[in-house]
């Protein structure tokens, strides 16, 4: 891996840690509310996983000396994990029959990248185990984990 991936695993972890750290102060503050409504707890959790994705992405870029296939095969884990995760977490986050008041919160809430971002890393894990140059699908991945993950977190909180 080059220099430049590692100043994206840098800037990108970075961002990610100081998301996540102040999703963690919204959700301390309005914890009672949120312990109380099963959908909030799923927005949250998910919002999370979307912050932590390009921090885990950025760790797995900057292991010195990774064979593209292990980075590959550590991608694609990366990937399928988090789009489970997310999955299951999407169940909770509208009983049946309720959806978003706000016509705004409908719109973003249903154009959600979360199947976009775990498909881009799935994609840049399979080219690199494939022995190719797969990183280039990390970028557009981590940009859309962080725009969804500040989405998320701003329909969380105004909810």
């Amino acid at each position: 891996m080059t220099l430049v991936w590692t100043d994206l695993a840098v800037i990108a972890g970075s961002a990610s840690g100081a998301l996540t750290g102040l999703l963690f102060v919204a959700v301390s503050l309005n914890r009672d509310r949120i312990a109380a409504h099963p959908p909030l707890r799923a927005e949250a959790a998910q919002t999370l996983v979307l912050f932590v994705l390009p921090l885990i992405i950025s760790i797995v870029l900057v292991v010195p000396g990774t064979p593209n296939w292990v980075l590959g095969l550590e991608l694609v884990t990366v990937a399928l994990v988090a789009g489970v995760t997310m999955a299951l977490l999407s169940h909770g986050r509208h009983p049946v029959g309720e959806a978003p008041e706000d016509r705004l919160a409908q719109l973003l809430d249903s154009v959600s990248l979360n199947l976009v971002t775990t498909l881009l890393v799935l994609v840049a894990g399979c080219i690199e185990l494939a022995g190719d140059d797969g990183l280039y699908w990390l970028a557009p991945a981590i940009i859309a984990a962080l725009v969804n993950g500040v989405i998320n977190a701003w329909l969380f909180l105004i909810r």
